[in-house]
């Protein structure tokens, strides 16, 4: 009996070394990559009041940070390095903001990726430019982290006295094969990963404009931008970083 359950160890474990063989060795392969990123440009800015009975979500608009460029230039570096071709994926702005609006309209209760209509443009595009592959990134809920808004932001969500702003992104990266418009690979990273404290309490925070807390921590919210690039290259697997 030991002697049988040994063998069947063995064979599954056989099996999970060279189904995660197979798969390192189809991401190496990975090339001509479009990239896509696709949050809005305004910077949410919401506060939790004690026992969360009501919020208060005030808003900056950031359009000037040029969130999207600045995440889309960190990965065709970080792509260069690893000697892989990519390039910035031409997409028609209009089109875009209308699937960003569809995906807002949709309700809480769907529990699916908002931007499945906007990715389906997207491999459109990328099929007319020659991509192989398309790495899109895009806002992700987490319900493990219901209180923060998808994509970026900052919040304040215990007493308002005591309470320490932070700021974060919520987003996911996901990998298409172009051709077989099958999903090679994909990771959700949240404020678990992306985030920092300011150090200022919801109290203080209250007392300055939305613009005001928006232009203080400029640096550090392009910083974690350029962060999340990185990370979702680790997180998929293209990259043998940890």
């Amino acid at each position: 009996m030991l002697k049988q359950i040994f063998f069947l160890f063995f064979a599954v474990f056989l099996v999970s070394c060279t189904t995660t063989s197979d798969k390192t060795h189809k991401l190496d392969s990975v090339d001509d990559i479009g990239v896509v990123s696709v949050f809005d440009d305004t910077l949410s800015i919401k506060y939790l009041t004690p026992k969360a009975t009501t919020t208060k979500e005030h808003a900056a608009d950031v359009t000037t940070w040029s969130i999207n460029n600045t995440i889309t230039t960190e990965l065709l570096s970080s792509f260069k390095g690893m000697n892989k071709r990519a390039f910035a994926l031409e997409v028609d702005p209009a089109l875009v903001q209308q699937g960003k609006n569809e995906a807002r309209a949709l309700k809480d209760l769907y529990l699916g990726n908002r931007y499945q209509g906007l990715e389906q443009y997207f491999l459109s595009q990328a099929e007319k430019q020659g991509a192989q592959y398309l790495f899109v990134i895009h806002p992700m809920g987490d319900e493990n982290f219901a209180a923060y808004r998808a994509g970026y932001g900052m919040l304040c969500q215990t007493e308002v006295a005591k309470g320490d702003l932070e700021a974060y992104f919520l987003m996911r990266a996901v990998l298409w094969n172009v051709k077989t418009r099958e999903v090679e690979t994909r990771t959700t990273l949240t404020p678990a990963d992306l985030a920092f404290r300011t150090g200022r309490t919801c109290r203080e925070a209250l007392r300055l404009s939305p613009d005001k807390l928006a232009s203080l921590y400029k640096d550090q919210v392009l910083d974690l931008a350029k962060k999340s690039a990185d990370l979702s290259i680790v997180r998929t697997g293209l990259s043998k970083t940890r």
